[in-house]
């Protein structure tokens, strides 16, 4: 299989909208105009944002990691980071195309008093494909289409963006949680309590090893459970939680960077700012002062 990777676009597809960090794109222009987002859309391509679908007319079918996923009117399909897929040339659906970037998903978690970290990755047992109830549907549709508009009229202000898409993730998250999930009942315990343990501690420790022993795991056999119920590596979700919380922190908080470090468990400046730049590609001070 060849790799490839999809990135959002720098400016705003001739139908659809973006602003920094977020993307949509109406499905009628990929299929016009295929070579305009990656090589070829329709054969398995690696992503490196998150992304989901939402189909508003149509039937047919989403390849995912190896698996094709049927969709109907209504339905959703979720991509998650680092996961393949491809669309059917040969279907031909109605709808949008919404892509995110890790950096805004992050800046959308620093406007809201609530955490979802957990119900996200919960949400990451579930089948891809989405099917609600119209009134749901509707809902979110509701919303989705308040985020276009937001969209339009950012400029250079996302508040409002982040905050609808904010809404519009917990919304979808809380409707996955009722799916049922593809891991056993076993697993989903497990994995649930491997987040609460991350979410009160990730700011103690980053150290896997640690919470599996708190689990009386092995470093493996947690990698394996998580892997199996989210497609991520522990550390990656005990990263993912901590930066999230350092970007909260940067954009709402007028504490030095110093002080957040130590707050977040760095006991070195320096190792805290290398920290954050391998994971958003900035420096704290640079995040900092695009946000004001």
């Amino acid at each position: 299989m060849t790799e490839r990777v999809i990135k959002p676009t720098a400016k705003p597809a001739t139908v659809g909208c973006a602003a920094p960090g977020i993307e949509v794109i109406d499905l009628g222009q990929i299929y016009r105009e295929p070579s305009a987002h990656c090589d070829d859309p329709f054969q398995p391509h690696r992503v490196d944002y998150f992304c989901f679908i939402c189909i508003d007319r149509g039937r047919g079918s989403h390849w995912v990691d190896g698996v094709s996923h049927p969709y109907q009117d209504g339905s959703l399909i979720f991509i998650n980071r680092d996961q393949h897929h491809a669309f059917d040339r040969n279907d031909s659906p109605q709808g949008k195309l919404v892509v995110i970037t890790p950096a805004f998903f992050s800046a959308c978690a620093a406007n809201i008093r609530n955490s979802y970290f957990v119900p996200f990755h919960l949400s990451l047992m579930c089948s891809p494909v989405l099917q609600m109830a119209p009134s749901d549907s509707q809902n979110c549709h509701g919303l989705l289409e308040q985020l276009i508009v937001a969209i339009a009229e950012a400029d250079q202000d996302t508040t409002i963006v982040e905050l609808l898409f904010a809404a519009l993730v917990l919304k979808l998250s809380r409707q996955r949680s009722l799916q049922r999930p593809a891991a056993d009942d076993l697993c989903r315990r497990r994995f649930t309590e491997f987040l609460n343990l991350v979410e009160n501690g990730f700011h103690q420790s980053r150290d896997a090893t640690v919470y599996a022993g708190k689990m009386h795991l092995s470093y493996k056999s947690l990698n394996q459970l998580c892997k199996r119920c989210s497609g991520r590596t522990a550390k990656q979700i005990i990263d993912f939680r901590l930066n999230l919380e350092i970007t909260r922190k940067l954009r709402m908080n007028s504490d030095c960077i110093q002080s957040i470090a130590f707050e977040m468990g760095f006991d070195d400046i320096t190792n805290f700012v290398r920290y954050f730049k391998r994971h958003n590609n900035v420096t704290p001070a640079n995040y900092r002062a695009a946000c004001q």
